[in-house]
């Protein structure tokens, strides 16, 4: 019930509860942000708190902090996804405001070693060998043409849709070649975008990856880990499992491997 109440009513929610907790309270995006950070920190000095919600649960997290921070509230912290923060050059507006070192946290761990335990576990050896080359350069071949395309609808207001986008359409199973117009041909049906031509959001893909920004920064998490468990996968089904997703995601959190 939490992401129906308001942001200032939350902010009231940790004041009251300050009354009886002296501790930190540090404000995450979801449950998933809630599962990973927790290991990190000591239960009994700080306790989370799930910022989700509309319009964005990392909107919710800046806004609840900027109001209890106005007050001169103590004590409080909030950790947020950059997503493309760092792309857009958004400032720092507080020193309790932390970003991800990457665009999300999923990145943020499959850049790590982390990445290598979700390969023994899902990955095929006989597909991924044959690349000669490290997985995540495959990975970031693919996705940072999706997060260019994400960050492109998003500083055009092209509202394009990425969710559901079939991968094996624009990814050859057998060898991971990447096809970018059959990328953006995809993504234009998916999102009913036929005005859009092909080869205008072809050329403003190829403009801003002239920028060399640093694709760690572009890439999407969501979008890497659809691609590790398609083409990597033994048996890849139409669709992720989602038994499959939260396998991945439980290998990903192990704290051991980072």
């Amino acid at each position: 019930m939490r992401e129906f109440l308001t942001v200032d009513r939350v902010a009231n929610q940790i004041r009251l509860r300050r009354s009886t907790y002296s501790g930190t309270f540090l404000l995450v995006e979801g449950s998933s942000d809630k599962t990973f950070y927790e290991r990190f920190v000591d239960k009994l000095s700080c306790e989370l708190v799930i910022t989700a919600g509309k319009p964005s649960s990392k909107q919710r997290a800046i806004a609840i902090l900027e109001i209890l921070e106005k007050s001169n509230f103590q004590g409080i912290l909030a950790i947020v996804d950059a997503d493309f923060d760092r792309l857009q050059n958004t400032p720092d507006t507080s020193p309790n405001l932390l970003r991800t070192d990457t665009h999300d946290l999923e990145t943020m761990l499959i850049k790590s070693s982390a990445l290598e335990k979700v390969i023994r576990e899902f990955g095929s050896e006989e597909k991924i060998t044959p690349l000669n080359r490290d997985i995540r350069e495959v990975l970031i071949s693919v996705g940072v043409a999706i997060g260019y395309l994400r960050y492109i609808s998003q500083s055009d207001k092209l509202n394009l849709t990425f969710e559901g986008i079939t991968f094996s359409k624009f990814i050859d199973e057998k060898n991971w070649q990447f096809n970018q117009l059959k990328l953006i041909q995809e993504i234009k049906n998916k999102s009913q975008a036929f005005y859009l031509k092909d080869e205008d959001l072809e050329k403003r893909l190829i403009t801003e990856k002239s920028n060399n920004h640093d694709p760690w920064q572009v890439c999407c998490g969501h979008d890497l880990q659809q691609i590790v468990i398609k083409p990597g996968t033994r048996t890849p089904p139409p669709t992720p499992s989602p038994q499959a997703m939260r396998g991945l995601r439980c290998t990903l959190y192990d704290w051991k491997s980072l």
